[in-house]
């Protein structure tokens, strides 16, 4: 405990107040839709009903993206906004769609990056360096699974920027992530929205396992990469070990020569 008080009394003022700022920024998002009208505003129904009334003028996929960049910084889910894009269609809606994903994921990965990484790393020290590193050679796959995966869109992006995951790395696996699954997102929301009984009801069934599918897909990547990166170690570590022995003999010869040899 005393411990912990004094690495917390280490922490510069300007840290608090930036992750204070971080802190402060989610809540603000929570507050809004819990005790605000906005949270009215952005459920499906009354976002379809403004998408489909703007819908002939220019500056309507404008306003969608820039409202998936200001959830996402707030921390607040973009399922409703993903509806929206849907009633613009399958083309243009996923390309609406992934846009504002993208933006939105990274606006809020360097938020919590620029207020929130240097209070962690002064907090954590070495273990978040060693999480970076297993970041680095087993975390594309997992941070790609993590975008068909029912998590919260806000964890994702803030608890990679915390996590110490670099930047390039981010955008990265999250364009390998988020493009594929908006696709899906899309295509079968409109699929949903145009259909009814049986057939939404069969729409439905193969949204799901359109997603379980692709989960059990990037499950299989994922272990094929850590055998992969497995079978490489053991030949490094076999290829060193075959190094030391054939060398041995030379270097030991080398500290330890023969009597007659040292006379």
């Amino acid at each position: 405990m005393s411990r912990w008080r004094s690495e917390k009394r280490r922490i510069p003022s300007g840290l608090w107040i930036r992750v204070s700022l971080l802190i402060a920024l989610v809540l603000t998002g929570i507050a809004l839709v819990r005790f605000t009208p906005v949270g009215d505003y952005l459920t499906d129904e009354h976002l379809l009903t403004l998408i489909e009334t703007l819908r002939s003028t220019w500056w309507t996929p404008f306003l969608l993206i820039g409202l998936f960049a200001v959830v996402s910084v707030l921390g607040l889910p973009p399922v409703p906004l993903l509806v929206g894009g849907a009633a613009f269609g399958v083309l243009c809606g996923s390309m609406y769609n992934i846009m504002g994903l993208l933006i939105g994921a990274f606006l809020a990965y360097w938020v919590a990056r620029i207020l929130g990484r240097d209070f962690v790393v002064r907090i954590t020290g070495d273990r978040l360096r060693r999480a970076e590193n297993i970041f680095e050679r087993h975390g594309f796959w997992p941070l790609v699974q993590t975008r068909f995966m029912p998590l919260p869109f806000a964890v994702v992006n803030f608890g990679a920027a915390l996590a110490g995951v670099r930047p390039i790395f981010f955008l990265t696996s999250s364009m390998a992530g988020l493009i594929p699954s908006t696709l899906i997102h899309t295509y079968f929301i409109a699929r949903a929205m145009a259909t009814h009984g049986r057939a939404r009801a069969l729409t439905l069934a193969l949204y799901a396992g359109a997603m379980v599918l692709f989960n059990i897909l990037l499950s299989a990547l994922w272990i094929q990469d850590a055998r992969q990166r497995r079978k490489r170690y053991l030949r490094l570590v076999a290829l060193r070990a075959a190094r030391q022995g054939r060398d041995g003999p030379v270097r030991e010869a080398e500290q330890n020569p023969p009597r007659r040899l040292a006379r």
